[in-house]
């Protein structure tokens, strides 16, 4: 399997996590009854300081995906370097925002599950992607 091809999952895979955070922030399924950072929504503070988060997680994603594509494109080691950094920024907000949403709420076992989710959802890319691009490979 070739660095190019996880290279391009990870991209895919970065992707996807945009898509979702702004999904989730732009979809009137929260506790307010709108979009988290919509009107009435903001009136809460614990709505505002959670939106906040995982909107500023989505925009770092965001970026982490143009060093990303960069990477393939250009080659350069530093870019690569600077999208895990991202990465890693992304990820600490994102679990702040639903960390504190869910405090706040006294939701825990949501966000346990939510963690367990994300992790199985993870290793499914990750294996299902290796087992395409190795049998690719050997034919």
């Amino acid at each position: 399997m070739s660095r190019r091809d996880h290279q391009v999952g990870h991209i895919v895979l970065a992707l996807i996590a945009v898509i979702l955070f702004f999904t989730a922030i732009g979809y009137s399924g929260w506790d307010c009854r709108g979009s988290i950072l919509g009107k009435a929504c903001v009136k809460n503070s614990v709505n505002l300081t959670a939106g906040a988060l995982l909107t500023t997680a989505g925009v770092v994603i965001f970026f982490a995906v143009i060093f990303l594509i960069l990477k393939v494109a250009k080659g350069k080691d530093w870019m690569d370097i600077l999208a895990i950094v991202l990465t890693v920024i992304a990820a600490i907000l994102a679990m702040a925002g639903v960390f504190y949403y869910l405090n706040s709420k006294q939701m825990w076992s949501p966000f346990i599950a939510t963690i367990a989710m994300s992790l199985n959802v993870a290793l499914a890319a990750i294996l299902t992607f290796d087992h395409c691009t190795i049998n690719v490979h050997k034919a």
